[in-house]
């Protein structure tokens, strides 16, 4: 009878262990970090009014599916990707809601795995699995809860990133090289059609694949054809959207949307985001701090040449990643979700060890303390500004079945909900309403907003007081004709902000 073979050490020569060793307790490993993103995410299953994105992003799958074209018929600057999973997600039945949210929590679930097999590379099994733990609590902390843009490209992202870990750590044959770029770099395409932030992870990976190419003294025209080849892959997914666009007569719309409006938005109108980074970076302090110790404690652990590329890696996919948040600017929390990956498999190495530890507690229980702790409060926070999905419900009853809706100052969902006609390509509600937005939609938002009045939409919702950054020229428009021809049928708190429901005068 012939032995099985032994293991595959990882790069720092430790043994991969339980889950790495078979396919069976691999399958364990997933089925365990399953159970650890559903449990943590089971609380907010079902409320539709978790994030405002991700309200929009069902909305535009939804009508997708009805024949409604992103960017003409419905419009924003995220990459069509995003709306086909969503579309997709719909697809399935159901109401929608709990559907997107599992399936989120599927690809969250995902991700951590990916997280433990790329930490394996540097970690034991236990700091593998325990990075992969991390990933999805922080999740949570920062707007992950639900189907944020991010749950889905960290997926590709962190699949990109192990495929290429494994060809600058062992590149092999030059076709080997090929193939594992290849891959990746189609990996990092598809996440760019999800969110185009993407690109910057890919770039380094991209770079890393040259530098793998270059030490294994490959000939300068192979890898210059590599190059070549790999920039394709990445490219192929955004091209073929381009090219779906261009076939249907719509090439201009595609290209504005996606590349030339985000150019054009106010942002001197948000005001500093100074703030909110300081905000961002305490949230993610304890992590960061795990972070920069596991990775000195896997460089110090490196006992070979193979060990220290696995971790000047790591290290250098961390940098890029914290390079392309710095540079988006704005600075909302969820914008740092991808440094999730990264960052919990650099703090692999801490995490696994017994001897690591924050005062009298465990590495790993400190973190995840810090991370439910946060999670309860930002919820708690949330819950109360945002609701927990039955007053906008209760919003949506009150509106007739099909009925035409404008939703100027609220929850997008409410499209969703009522099955309302969409009364203008501009649905979220900032695009219109938001000083920001003047100059950066292709369009006068005033204009648009008197189009959409002159258009007698049956409801309309919005707040009861104004707020920062709306557009007053579009609020007194607005207010002067819900003052003549609306009256108000329902009011619901959420937070410290009334909405209400208007009906239009008979």
């Amino acid at each position: 009878m012939q032995e099985a073979a032994a293991p595959r050490p990882s790069a720092l020569g430790l043994q991969p262990g339980a889950f790495a060793a078979s396919g069976r307790n691999g399958f364990a490993v997933a089925l365990l970090l399953l159970a650890v993103a559903v449990l943590a995410r089971l609380a907010f299953y079902g409320n539709p009014v978790i994030e405002g994105d991700e309200q929009f992003y069902l909305l535009v799958g939804d009508r997708l599916l009805q024949g409604t074209l992103p960017y003409v018929g419905v419009w924003d600057r995220k990459p069509v990707g995003l709306f086909l999973i969503y579309a997709a997600i719909r697809a399935l039945g159901g109401e929608g809601i709990v559907q997107y949210q599992i399936v989120a929590t599927l690809f969250a679930a995902g991700t951590a795995f990916l997280v433990t097999r790329i930490a394996a590379e540097v970690a034991s099994s236990r700091g593998a699995l325990f990075a992969g733990i991390t990933y999805i609590l922080w999740l949570n902390v920062f707007g992950g809860e639900g189907g944020q843009s991010p749950i889905f490209y960290n997926l590709p992202v962190a699949g990109a990133a192990l495929l290429t870990l494994w060809a600058v750590a062992r590149p092999g044959s030059p076709a080997r090289l090929l193939g594992l770029g290849a891959a990746a770099m189609l990996a990092i395409g598809l996440a760019m059609q999800i969110k185009y932030t993407a690109v910057f992870e890919g770039m380094f990976f991209g770079c890393a694949l040259l530098w793998a190419g270059w030490r294994s003294r490959a000939a300068p025209l192979r890898l210059l054809l590599c190059a070549a080849a790999w920039i394709a892959c990445a490219l192929l997914p955004t091209l073929a959207a381009l090219a779906s666009y261009a076939a249907m007569g719509e090439l201009q719309a595609f290209v504005f949307a996606n590349f030339t409006s985000v150019f054009q938005r106010n942002t001197a109108a948000v005001g500093s985001a100074l703030g909110r980074l300081a905000s961002m970076a305490g949230l993610l302090l304890p992590l960061a701090a795990c972070a920069v110790l596991g990775l000195r404690m896997a460089r110090r652990a490196a006992g070979k040449p193979e060990a220290l590329r696995v971790a000047g890696f790591l290290a250098g996919w961390l940098a890029m990643a914290v390079a392309g948040v710095l540079l988006f600017g704005t600075y909302y929390n969820h914008y740092a979700l991808p440094l999730l990956v990264p960052l919990s498999v650099a703090a692999a190495s801490l995490l696994g060890s017994s001897a690591a530890r924050l005062g009298p507690i465990p590495a790993m229980l400190a973190l995840s303390l810090v991370a439910v702790t946060a999670t309860g409060v930002i919820t708690a926070m949330h819950l109360r500004s945002r609701g927990n999905g039955s007053e906008v419900r209760a919003l949506a009853e009150a509106v007739t079945p099909g009925a035409s809706l404008y939703v100027f100052d609220g929850e997008t969902i409410l499209y969703f909900l009522t099955r309302s006609p969409l009364p203008t390509p501009y649905v979220f509600p900032t695009h219109l309403n938001d000083l920001r937005e003047v100059g950066g939609i292709g369009v006068d938002p005033v204009a648009e907003l008197r189009r959409i009045l002159a258009s007698r939409p049956a409801f309309i919702a919005t707040t009861d007081t104004t707020r920062p950054r709306i557009n007053p020229a579009s609020w007194a428009l607005l207010s002067e004709a819900l003052r003549t021809e609306y009256q108000p049928i329902r009011s619901v708190k959420i937070g410290n902000r009334n909405r209400v429901l208007y009906r239009r005068l008979r």
